[in-house]
This record gives structure tokens, C-alpha cells and sequence, in this order.
């Protein structure tokens, strides 16, 4: 959910053509005056070269800058976060991994799971898979970020204003809330597929309780589901995740990307806007940034957590059941609803929403410095 977020302000602060753009468009022959016919030639004249305007391979450059910089903050900010992305997970599947029946939760506080989790494997515990995390970051942010723009050009043709000429004052077009939420939707999905299966390993990862570890490590983990589950044993829970991903995504985007537009335009805000040194241009700073991301994340979090712990369950459902034994995304649903109502779909939530403002901050915080450090426009 909070991919999203990182994503959204990451695109709010990119060169005024869009990264499709950037990466394919060639800038355009130079004015010429037309000859009188009569033998002169016109004098050669030194144009001041435009700062704005870069060549192509520059453009690419930049949006590689950008790409890594938006990576490099994910993975940060994912490390940061991690003991609270653990302890989300472990309270999402308890009820499936415990052999006490009279223990439905795996703890009964926030500290006490903590405590829990570093008495069992140490300190060091507490980030149980994130390895595979932030492995899992990199391409998944490059796919949502070409996806995305690529579905906005498409939906608004390949001349749309960039999130940047939006907000000047003399635009008269501006991309639609839907094309965000069909873009935002579209680039989480492909993303997601892309990428399941790296989610997968991480989720089983993060679940083995302490002493009796099933997997050794990343690689070890894709061997062994290949070998005992097939191919399609890496895309187990794919079907909620998508549930998940798609609305998450497009409410990420159009929230974020409301929030960021009122912003801009009330006066209320207008003291904590940052002005660009060079452009003169007005965008969000720091608190508005977090404020729009932690407002963005909570939300999509809360509507779409419920499939968020079907798709952890059946995810590590093949090591804990037989084939006979194990559920569709509908039966594990149901199977839920009727065991534990609907508060067994929130199992976890408390320390997934506390997650989101250090998320945000950190994102935001990396992002910045690493754009400052590679001179990243």
C-alpha cells in the first residue's frame, strides 16, 4: 500500500515531460530563416542554448536518477519499517501457524509482540525478510513508474501536461481523477504480477518461526517451492493480492494526487509550500508531503487490509496444510468470517497504520537527499 505513496510524490517532482516522454522523445530541429534567392547567406548566429531543454540521452539519464533514487528510498524506508511490517504479517497468520487453540492472536499488545519476537530469535529478528523486501523494490518500482505514465499518456494522449505544468497557474488541462485511478489501478497490477513471486518468498520468510526454519534463505526458497509446488506454486494468493493491489494503488494515486492539488491552490497551506530555487515554482514540502502520503496510505490501507491477510494466509497455507486441505481465496473468506467475524480481517492493522507516517518521512527524507547528491532535476 505504501509503495504506492513513495511512487506518487516521486512522479510530483519529475522533469516537466513525462518519463515516457523523456525516455522516447527527440528534441526538434532548429528554426532556419528561408532564403531570399538573391545570394546572401544568412549570418550565423550563437543561440543561447535552453537550460530546460536536454537531449535525449540526458533525458534518460535522469529518469534512470530518478528511478534509482525512488528505489533507494523504497528500501529505506522499507528497512526502517520492517519489525512493523513483521509484526503485521505474524498477527495476519498466527491463527494458521499456532498449536494453541486458546491463542488466537499472537500477542496482546504491541510490546508484547515485540517482546515476543526478540525472546524467540534475537534482535535481528525483528527484519526477518527484508532481504527480500527491498530486492523486491527496485523492479517493482521501475514497472508502477513506466506503467503509470505510460497509461496516463495513453488515456490523455502523449502531449499531457506533466504533474508539474498542472499546477502553474496558466494551465487550462489538467489529467482527470479517472485517468489517475485507471492508471494508478493498471501500473499496481502489473507491477504486482511482475513481482509476486519475490512478495511470496518474503512472505514464508518473514512467517518461519525461529528453530524451525523451513527455507535457508532466498534462493533456497524459490528451489524448494519450484520443486515441490511448480511454477504455479510461486503465484499461490495471487488472486486476493490483485484485490489488494489494484484498489490500493488507484486510491494511493487519487488521493495523493487530490490532496497535493488543494494544497497547491488553497492559501490555508500557503506557509508550508517550498518555492524551487530555480523554476520559481510552488510544491509540497516537507508536512504537506506527509501529511497527503500518511492521509493516502491509511486509507487505501484500511480498505483493502481485510484482503491483505486473506492473501498472507493462503501464501503460506502449502507449508502448514496438505493439498486436500488447502483454500481458495473465497473459502479462506468465508472460512474467516465464520471462525473470527469480521475483526479477523483487521488482525494486524494497529501496527500497519503506525507504519505509514515513518514510511512516508523516510521516503520523503531519502528521496530528497539522494536527488540533491546526483543533481537530479
Amino acid at each position: 500500500q505504501i509503495a504506492a505513496t513513495q511512487n506518487s510524490f516521486a512522479m510530483a517532482r519529475q522533469s516537466p515531460e513525462s518519463l515516457v516522454r523523456r525516455l522516447t522523445h527527440h528534441v526538434g530541429s532548429f528554426d532556419t530563416d528561408d532564403n531570399d534567392g538573391v545570394g546572401h547567406q544568412p549570418i550565423p548566429t550563437k543561440s543561447k542554448p535552453d537550460p530546460t531543454v536536454q537531449p535525449p540521452n540526458s533525458r534518460a539519464i535522469e529518469a534512470l536518477k530518478q528511478l534509482f533514487c525512488g528505489g533507494m528510498a523504497g528500501s529505506v524506508a522499507k528497512t526502517v519499517t520492517a519489525p512493523l511490517s513483521r509484526l503485521t504479517i505474524l498477527y495476519q497468520v498466527h491463527p494458521m501457524v499456532t498449536t494453541k487453540e486458546n491463542r488466537p492472536k499472537f500477542s496482546m499488545s504491541l510490546r508484547g509482540g515485540f517482546s515476543k519476537i526478540i525472546e524467540r530469535g534475537g534482535v535481528l529478528s525483528l527484519w526477518k525478510g527484508n532481504g527480500t523486501s527491498v530486492l523486491h523494490r527496485f523492479p517493482f518500482s521501475a514497472i508502477n513508474f513506466y506503467c503509470y505514465e505510460g497509461m496516463l499518456d495513453i488515456l490523455n494522449g502523449p502531449q499531457r501536461l506533466s504533474d508539474d505544468d498542472e499546477d502553474s497557474m496558466d494551465n487550462s488541462t489538467e489529467i482527470s481523477t479517472f485517468s489517475r485511478l485507471i492508471a494508478g489501478g493498471v501500473a499496481g497490477c502489473t507491477a504486482c504480477v511482475a513481482c509476486y513471486p519475490l512478495d511470496l518468498v518474503r512472505t514464508r520468510l518473514t512467517t518461519q518461526l525461529d528453530g524451525q526454519e523451513h527455507y535457508r534463505g532466498i534462493t533456497d526458497a524459490f528451489v524448494k517451492i519450484f520443486k515441490s509446488e511448480g511454477f504455479l506454486g510461486l503465484y499461490s494468493g495471487i488472486g486476493p493480492t490483485l484485490m489488494v493491489a489494484v484498489p490500493s494503488f488507484s486510491i494511493s494515486y487519487v488521493v495523493y494526487g487530490s490532496l497535493k492539488e488543494y494544497a497547491l491552490e488553497d492559501e490555508l497551506f500557503y506557509n508550508l509550500r517550498k518555492v524551487d530555487a530555480v523554476s520559481g515554482e510552488e510544491k509540497l514540502g516537507f508536512q504537506l508531503t506527509l501529511m497527503c502520503g500518511a492521509a493516502s496510505g491509511t486509507l487505501s490501507t484500511l480498505v483493502t487490509f481485510p484482503f491483505d491477510t486473506v492473501r498472507r494466509r493462503m501464501q503460506i497455507q502449502s507449508l502448514h496444510f496438505a493439498p486436500e486441505e488447502r483454500l481458495t481465496g473465497v473459502q479462506m473468506i468465508r472460512k474467516l468470517l465464520r471462525k473470527d467475524g469480521v475483526k479477523g480481517f483487521y488482525r494486524g492493522l494497529t501496527p500497519e497504520v503506525l507504519k505509514v507516517v515513518p514510511m512516508v518521512g523516510t521516503m520523503f527524507t531519502t528521496y530528497e537527499y539522494l536527488k540533491d547528491k546526483l543533481n537530479v532535476s
